[in-house]
């Protein structure tokens, strides 16, 4: 019988993955699928539609293979060592990205970029599969939503500083110069530096520094606390089958793969629509995105709590409602008027830092102990392998700009309020599982109420 962790073990567990995780944030900022860095080097490539389908795709699909590092790891005693050596693997790949400008065809460029970031994406998947089985066995159920959301608080804030400052060093080298980068040159007579022909040489070695790096980053993780895991005494097919005998599962499983069927719809498009559609620069999204993060750290706090004490389907609920109306809002925006797109960061922000704890959280908290890895990773691949459906369907079916009611919408437009939509269908599976800590949103909203009047109500006695 294992006992439970003790405190000093998980304060040393939450600092070690605090400062490996800022490194890995960094380096997924710079050099992962859902970059705006990957994004600028494929349009320099002269990427398609269909290329970025297929990019966000294999971000997805990199996750089918996450039941892999439980055949890696159901023997093992210690899972550090696995871990880390796959995750090295896989960060190592993207060192290579900027060859891709060596190819004398910028299609032979594109596919190599994404054949790279296939086999990268695989084995990181792999990776954090394992990782999960690490952490889990460290941090207590009824404190990971906490430790997750203070986690993740620490790494947005690493993303976001790293991407302001490059992505405004990238900005440099454009031929047309507008807003800070313009003043800044002005300012420094440094435009001999960034002339335009350069940009791609300075992209090739954001990646190699990013990836050097993501390595530092799991150097300092081979430092974090490790349990000895139990040795699993079943063959590795009973543990592969386990998760589906379990009917609560199942039902988990029909959410997941729906939740993510709904935000594949679009998800190849956010960027590019910005760069392409709504004229936006690269230190554009980055503003986005530290709107984005800056909700997202004010709310993590919220979600953390929130979730340990209501449950995870509870907080998914409110997430899903709040998910929907996120993409209708850019059925609004053009080039000369997108100011709404700053108040849907926002939303988005909040709404994306519950979702994200969730995503981790929910399986774990409905995992029997010492099985978390494998419904995770089971949890992981057909999810995965949901939203790459979509993903991909989108840019094969890529539509015709409509007009509806004298409303002109681009393709990508039509995708999002369609995805929009779809987001909501995803309450009927979520009602059907079953989380035993998880709180009705009845009930929340009863003790939300109740503890407004105890507010009003003492506010009026200190009044009188």
């Amino acid at each position: 019988m294992t006992k439970t962790p003790n405190p000093p073990m998980i304060r040393k567990t939450l600092r070690i993955s605090i400062i490996e995780g800022i490194f890995a944030q960094v380096y997924g900022t710079l050099s992962a699928i859902g970059s705006s860095f990957i994004t600028k080097l494929l349009i320099m490539l002269q990427a398609t539609p269909m290329h970025f389908s297929l990019l966000s795709a294999i971000g997805q699909i990199s996750a089918v293979f996450q039941p892999i590092g439980i055949a890696l790891t159901y023997k093992l005693s210690h899972r550090k060592r696995a871990c880390i050596a796959v995750s090295a693997v896989g960060r190592f790949l993207t060192f290579f990205l900027g060859l891709s400008f060596r190819f004398v065809l910028p299609e032979q460029g594109i596919w190599f970029v994404l054949i790279l970031l296939f086999f990268s994406a695989t084995l990181s998947s792999i990776g954090g599969n394992i990782w999960i089985a690490w952490i889990s066995n460290i941090v207590p159920l009824n404190f990971r939503g906490r430790f997750f959301a203070k986690r993740n608080q620490y790494l947005l804030i690493a993303g976001l500083l790293a991407g302001y400052i490059v992505s405004f060093t990238v900005g440099l080298f454009d031929i047309e110069l507008k807003g800070l980068q313009l003043l800044f040159m002005n300012a420094t007579g440094l435009r001999h530096l960034f002339q335009p022909e350069k940009q791609g040489l300075f992209i090739s070695w954001v990646f190699v520094v990013a990836t050097a790096l993501s390595l530092l980053g799991l150097f300092i993780l081979s430092k974090q606390p490790e349990k000895p895991a139990i040795i699993r005494t079943e063959s590795l097919r009973q543990i592969y089958l386990k998760p589906f005998k379990d009917k609560n599962f199942r039902k988990l499983l029909l959410y997941g793969v729906w939740w993510m069927l709904s935000i594949g719809i679009g998800s190849a498009f956010w960027g590019p629509f910005m760069l392409q559609k709504l004229n936006m620069t690269l230190f554009d999204m980055q503003i986005y995105g530290s709107i984005h993060v800056f909700a997202s750290l004010m709310s993590f706090k919220f979600w953390g709590r929130f979730i340990d004490f209501n449950g995870n389907k509870t907080a998914m609920k409110i997430c899903i409602i709040i998910s929907g109306i996120n993409p209708l809002l850019w059925l609004f925006m053009t080039a000369d008027h997108h100011a709404v797109i700053w108040v849907e960061a926002l939303i988005s922000g909040f709404m994306w830092a519950g979702a994200g704890i969730v995503s981790t959280n929910f399986v774990l908290s409905i995992a029997p102990k010492n099985h978390e890895q494998v419904y995770s990773g089971i949890y992981g691949a057909f999810s995965g392998f949901g939203m790459m459906f979509t993903t991909l369907l989108t840019g094969i079916l890529f539509p015709k700009s409509i007009t509806i009611g004298g409303l002109f919408l681009e393709p990508e437009q039509v995708i999002f309020g369609i995805g929009g939509v779809l987001r909501w269908t995803t309450l009927i599976p979520l009602a059907f599982v079953v989380e035993a800590k998880s709180k009705s949103l009845k009930s929340v909203g009863m003790n939300l109420r109740d503890t407004l009047t105890r507010l009003l109500r003492n506010i009026k006695i200190k009044d009188r």
